[in-house]
């Protein structure tokens, strides 16, 4: 098995100011971890919990105000173009929650010392399991599990590490919906629910939106619960280390095009290779071939199959890697006008 040797998607960590990150992406800069705020104490909130110690911080937006305000440290200029990141000098990182870790512990305590939450995560990693035949030193636990802060109404966000092992989960997970009953997937008032919640009125409407969510093998119903299975690769089965690649931002772009390649859809990163491409509107007036789409958004995976026809609105970015590779791409998941849609439904 690969090991991980510095934290990476799935992780979270603390930092000195007492303040808790999920990390993002597979690599970092050599004095920092790009990471985004996500639990703070609750004395910065007027209408908090009293029996919380930290408030959860969910829009994107609401984590740069917030450390804007009272941290303005994390707050990233990336000299590489990725624009204003958030992120944790290594300095000042006091603790780093391991997924993996966190749920070996999980599996070896007795259900008679465990919540309900944990409990389900035992049965739900043991079911999976039995299924897949995957190694238990590939998954892992994230989410507010792994940091103790979670509630009786939590979901289960599970981790998978290798490319490897990712195909094999996300291939058993179709006979799974098919043949246990503790699992199902999203029916239509929960694929409501999850529309709203995840802000995207304005980018889709509900139909198209529940006809490309409701078959996705990586998500759904576990035992009356939500949960939500992130496939990530190893580091170095991502070659594309934050020192080697440089960015130049370019705006938004709308196209559609077909979907030529989508074998990297399923992971986070995911990745959406390119053809027949027609623009439609787009803010430079630069030469470009487009390549990909790229997003570390778990909504933006499993979208879409080789051969699909889609009409996606994001940021176009033109990607150097090593002055030996350039290329452009669309990057969603941070921008509230963005879409991904199948053009031909």
């Amino acid at each position: 098995m690969t090991k991980i040797i510095e934290p990476i998607e799935g992780f979270f960590l603390k930092s000195n100011d007492d303040l808790i990150f999920d990390v993002k992406g597979l690599t970092h800069p050599s004095d920092r971890i790009i990471a985004f705020v996500r639990y703070v104490s609750k004395r910065y909130f007027e209408n908090k919990d009293q029996n919380r110690d930290y408030q959860k911080l969910y829009a994107l937006p609401d984590r740069y105000e917030f450390l804007t305000k009272n941290y303005p440290k994390y707050i990233f200029d990336d000299p590489k173009g990725r624009g204003l990141l958030q992120a944790v000098l290594r300095s000042d990182v006091s603790e780093i929650y391991n997924p993996i870790e966190k749920l070996q512990k999980i599996l070896n305590t007795a259900n008679s010392n465990l919540d309900s939450l944990e409990i389900d995560v035992k049965e739900i990693v043991e079911e999976i399991i039995g299924y897949s035949n995957i190694p238990i030193e590939n998954i892992g636990i994230s989410g507010s599990i792994l940091v103790g802060l979670q509630t009786k109404k939590s979901d289960i966000d599970l981790v998978i590490y290798g490319m490897k092992q990712g195909r094999i989960i996300y291939e058993s997970m179709l006979e799974i919906f098919n043949s246990s009953k503790n699992f199902v997937r999203y029916d239509r008032t929960e694929l409501v629910r999850l529309w709203e919640t995840r802000g995207q009125e304005k980018q889709i409407d509900f139909s198209l939106f529940s006809i490309m969510e409701r078959n996705k093998h990586l998500q759904g119903i576990f035992k009356g619960r939500d949960f939500y299975i992130r496939l990530i690769p190893y580091p170095d089965e991502f070659n594309e280390h934050y020192n080697d690649v440089t960015i130049i931002n370019y705006g938004d772009i709308e196209i559609k095009a077909t979907i030529e390649n989508s074998d990297h859809s399923i992971f986070t990163p995911c990745l959406y290779q390119l053809k027949n491409i027609s623009i439609v509107e787009k803010d430079t007036d630069e030469d470009l071939l487009l390549e990909r789409i790229f997003s570390l958004r778990g909504r933006y995976c499993d979208l879409a199959k080789k051969g699909a026809s889609i009409h996606v609105k994001g940021k176009l970015e033109k990607i150097s890697i090593s002055k030996k590779m350039e290329f452009y791409q669309i990057v969603l998941g941070s921008s509230s006008s963005e879409f991904f849609k199948l053009a031909d439904l």
